[in-house]
């Protein structure tokens, strides 16, 4: 796909899907349990499948060399959104008590709940690697630095939750790795049944966002004031001031835009769940995952509408 109007358009028709997931959980076709159960598939089978698919037919020889540009420029965005976070905080005079929440939400994003199929959608398959090289890399400080961020002032201990980096979606894109290097390519029929079920993650996904919309308070949830500036700067000001920074740099266009858009995502599904185990503020996490998420799918049309991405 080329063209910002195409971009667009994909967004719209993720949005429509979301509104299916919505209407369908207001009808009681969906619900949290289920919810819950299409959220493992997607990540232990559909993102997996998805990500291996992605290297066939790409060649190592001409993409190879953006490996390692990928892998630098996702350890420095990490650090680059925490940063974003510092800012949030400071220009939102975000209370004490709270910042450490507004920080991690900031790095927490649903890069491959979401992430990945809006990369694909927008940017096509052969960007999926690079978004996985990102996913492998967040995951990493996520679990490490953003973990610590919300031990901070608990008195708790915390360790890095292994089994959690050790996944399913982070042992396909190592493979998927291995055999984008080596050359390797599957069998037709192993490589149409990756592509057949890795195709339904974006639309699965969609559905279950929009599942978890339906089940919302959003009378509490629109009251969290802070919540709207936060996603105009964390979600539309800063990546715009990527993509140029990044196109000063003169990086591989498909780099810029896989990481303007994955800069830009909302806070993830799981940040409530991780701030509970630290008894922490789970409401905000709540209301920042909900709000960020309806945001997006404004702010990444008028993201994408406003930069040449492709």
């Amino acid at each position: 796909m080329d063209g910002v109007t195409s971009a667009v358009t994909q967004m719209i028709i993720l949005l429509a899907i979301a509104a299916a997931g919505y209407g369908s959980a207001k009808r009681g076709m969906l619900d949290e349990h289920t919810n819950q159960k299409l959220t493992k598939l997607l990540m232990n089978v559909t993102l997996p499948c998805m990500m291996l698919a992605s290297v066939y037919g790409l060649d190592a020889s001409e993409a190879g060399i953006l490996i390692p540009w990928a892998f630098a420029l996702a350890t420095a965005q990490f650090f680059l959104m925490l940063l974003c976070g510092v800012v949030i905080v400071f220009v939102l005079r975000v209370p004490k008590a709270d910042r450490k929440y507004y920080l991690f939400m900031a790095v927490a994003t649903n890069n491959g709940f979401i992430g990945i199929p809006v990369t694909a959608a927008i940017l096509g398959a052969p960007s999926v690697i690079f978004a996985s090289i990102f996913v492998m890399v967040a995951n990493v400080f996520l679990f490490s630095v953003g973990f610590a961020i919300l031990a901070s002032g608990t008195g708790e201990r915390f360790a890095i939750p292994w089994k959690a980096i050790a996944s399913p979606s982070m042992f396909a894109s190592l493979a998927a790795l291995g055999l984008f290097f080596a050359g390797i390519q599957l069998p037709g029929v192993v490589q149409e049944s990756l592509e057949l079920l890795g195709g339904i993650t974006s639309p699965v996904s969609m559905l279950v966002v929009g599942s978890i919309m339906a089940q919302a308070n959003f009378k509490d949830i629109v009251g969290e004031l802070r919540l709207y500036p936060f996603i105009i700067l964390k979600q539309l000001i800063a990546p715009a001031l990527l993509f140029a920074a990044y196109t000063a740099l003169g990086l591989n266009p498909l780099l810029i835009g896989v990481f303007t858009i994955m800069f830009a995502m909302p806070v993830g599904a799981m940040t409530p769940t991780f701030v509970e185990q630290f008894n922490g503020n789970a409401t905000l996490a709540a209301k920042g995952t909900v709000l960020t998420t309806l945001g997006s799918f404004v702010v990444l049309p008028v993201l994408l509408a406003l930069l040449p991405v492709i």
